[in-house]
């Protein structure tokens, strides 16, 4: 996997890269992870170092960018097939008329996100101006914390929001007391080397219960959709059946994650996949309902105040999901169908 900083370069290189059994060219995802995350969202990178997409027929290739507006560009300037991207900045894009690309998977609609805190913060401390870590103004982990916070009775126009970026910056900054909390996935806390000082101000069952939100998407240009839709097939079956395997055989992800993350103790891992045992996407990740609501809610957020709703059809295409669904038929554990 290769950290992208340049994408001009990125994008010379792709006429470089070797011959795809399936197509003409590697077939590159665009990851916002710069190593493997300790988040369902890792079954991007397993499926890879796992052989996964080769087992399809498939060269993939990985290309990691910092967060997701790199992401979108590296598509949009044709440096990759597929990059997986916040929801949000999707339906922004589709809000603003560009209608080029398409949601066709999701390999983490469910992370396991909490508040994570100073010892002895309160959410009456986060009302008196508190420091709360965040990505970027308006990011993901910065909309679903409003929501999460107000819905806890936080005066959130009080609070300190200091942009960061990337999650282990940000925990990086809470154990250095330069913020006082973040939402981080509960991977991402159970990582932190040395936990004494901080606490979980707010667990994942609530933080979920008050953001039941799909927040990322796997998304492809339709030019892609159009010239290569066998790969794209061939992408979301391979990451399926690593998710069925993973929700089949609990062992299996602490396994293949200590392959890929021997910095992180192996009991770690198997707390990890024990909170993680239903939210494997075993049949594609993208289902309707949930992107509906994921959706509506967006659209009453500040980002999208006034905006015209965007009609789930014009932003998401199930036809490569519904055709891998076909071939490897329904899983009955979690992440159910809906169309």
């Amino acid at each position: 996997m290769r950290l992208v900083k340049n994408l001009g370069f990125a994008l010379a290189a792709c006429f470089l890269a070797g011959a795809s059994p399936l197509g003409a060219q590697p077939f590159r995802i665009i990851v916002t992870s710069t190593e493997v995350p300790l988040v369902p969202n890792s079954v991007l990178h397993l499926a890879e170092r796992e052989g996964y997409f080769a087992r399809e027929g498939v060269e993939v290739e990985l290309i990691a960018v910092e967060q997701t507006p790199m992401a979108v560009t590296a598509l949009r300037t044709g440096a990759g097939e597929m990059a997986n991207i916040g929801l949000e900045t999707l339906l922004g894009l589709h809000a603003g008329g560009d209608h080029s690309l398409k949601a066709v998977g999701s390999t983490d609609k469910s992370i396991p996100y909490i508040i994570a805190a100073r010892k002895g913060l309160s959410l009456a401390d986060l009302s008196q101006g508190a420091r709360f870590g965040v990505g970027r103004p308006n990011s993901l982990d910065h909309t679903m914390s409003l929501l999460v916070l107000r819905d806890h009775g936080v005066q959130t126009s009080a609070v300190t929001w200091v942009p960061l970026g990337q999650p282990q910056v940000r925990a990086q900054a809470l154990v250095q007391g330069r913020v006082d909390a973040s939402t981080l996935s509960i991977g991402m806390f159970l990582s932190i080397p040395d936990r004494d000082d901080l606490q979980i101000l707010i667990d994942g069952a609530d933080f979920y219960e008050a953001a039941p939100i799909l927040t990322k998407v796997n998304a492809v240009p339709a030019s892609v959709l159009a010239s290569r839709g066998a790969e794209v097939e061939a992408v979301l079956t391979a990451l399926t059946r690593a998710a069925r395997d993973f929700a089949a055989d609990p062992a299996l992800w602490p396994a293949a994650m200590a392959r890929a993350r021997p910095d992180i103790a192996p009991q770690d891992l198997k707390v990890l996949a024990g909170h993680y045992a239903d939210a494997w996407t075993v049949n594609g990740g993208l289902q309707a309902e949930e992107a509906e609501y994921a959706r509506t809610w967006l659209y009453q957020t500040d980002r999208f105040q006034g905006e015209p709703l965007v009609d789930l059809r014009l932003w998401a295409d199930f036809t490569p999901a519904d055709a891998m669904l076909h071939k490897l038929g329904l899983a009955e554990r979690g992440d159910p169908v809906s169309r």
